[in-house]
């Protein structure tokens, strides 16, 4: 009898009992925690864009006023928010004191959608454990 797939697509598949990504193999009873790191999300986006946007206008003062701080300012602030946003977001599998990426992308949504679902994957295997009890 086959294992049942909770979830597949180009990138991850998930199983009852496992869960692969690229070269990346865990067993769901191995994973004691699950991290979401970097990335932002559609509203980060916007508002980090409107930040580099005022970046590039203090930049522009400073090379219209020929002040080389408000240049550098300018230019440091959009760089820096502009480097924030393209950023890619990882799922981090906690197997005890061990850290795993199990994937990578900029979609932030998608990346929050393979955690959920591995939650949730988690969840039921622990409830279908021996000695698991109900209250």
């Amino acid at each position: 009898m086959s294992e049942r797939i909770i979830y597949n697509d180009q990138n991850v598949t998930l199983t009852e009992t496992a869960v692969t990504a690229g070269a990346v193999s865990c067993a769901l009873g191995d994973i004691t925690g699950l991290r979401l790191k970097g990335g932002t999300g559609i509203e980060e986006k916007v508002f980090l864009s409107i930040i580099a946007f005022f970046g590039f206008g203090i930049a522009l003062v400073g090379l219209l006023l020929q002040d080389r701080g408000e240049l550098l300012l300018g230019l440091g602030l959009a760089a820096v928010t502009i480097w924030l946003v393209s950023q890619k977001c990882e799922l981090v599998l906690l197997l005890g004191k061990t850290r795993l990426v199990l994937l990578r992308d900029r979609n932030v949504r998608y990346i929050r959608q393979i955690r959920n679902a591995l939650e949730e994957a988690i969840e039921a295997a622990a409830e279908k454990a021996p000695g698991h009890e109900t209250a």
